[in-house]
């Protein structure tokens, strides 16, 4: 099976002192700090290349010759093929690919920004 739920994954806390329901380093906000000497361009080569957004929507005839749209999820595709989804309306995935995942889900694939799939 390739879809997975939320309650399959621990809880991730962010934040210093997370733990204790705090956050950051008492500031008001999360803190992030760096070391790394990394610059944009090694990280998009250590990763593969850059995530790609999508959208998952089914069509549905309306009255006349209208076509109705519903949005069904947000997606984003990993540099490695895998998928995560965000229902419009609630729910989340996490999928082998886009393609399989509006495949699943009975809907059409939609490549948002640049570039097509």
């Amino acid at each position: 099976m390739e879809h997975f739920n939320g309650s399959d994954y621990p809880t991730v806390y962010h934040g210093m002192v997370s733990w204790r329901g705090e956050t950051g380093g008492g500031g008001g906000g999360l803190s992030w700090q760096s070391d790394s000497t990394l610059g944009r361009e090694e990280v998009r080569a250590l990763a593969g290349g850059l995530p790609r957004v999508f959208a998952l929507v089914q069509e549905a005839e309306g009255e006349g010759e209208e076509i109705m749209a519903r949005l069904v999820a947000y997606g984003l595709a990993l540099p490695g093929g895998d998928a995560a989804t965000v229902g419009a309306v609630r729910g989340f995935g996490r999928w082998t690919s886009a393609r399989s995942a509006a495949y699943r889900l009975g809907s059409d694939l939609v490549w948002l920004g640049d570039g097509d799939g």
